[in-house]
């Protein structure tokens, strides 16, 4: 099921912590808040209004050591 990009949180190259807020999509009229699942440097691959198709990359949390 393809979802909407409604907000990006973390920006490109930002440090972030477990659990932090990355960006919000919403599929079937459902807003989904994405988190962190672990401490690192963001990479984002979607900016906001972007419609993603099921099993899209929509971001990365990289090591805090990767750019």
């Amino acid at each position: 099921m393809p979802c909407r990009i409604l907000q990006v949180i973390a920006k490109d190259g930002n440090k972030v912590k477990r659990g932090d807020g990355l960006l919000v999509m919403e599929s079937m009229k459902t807003e989904v808040k994405l988190t962190a699942r672990s401490d690192g440097i963001v990479k984002m691959r979607c900016k906001e209004g972007d419609s993603v198709a099921e099993g899209g990359v929509l971001c990365e949390v990289l090591g805090e050591t990767a750019k």
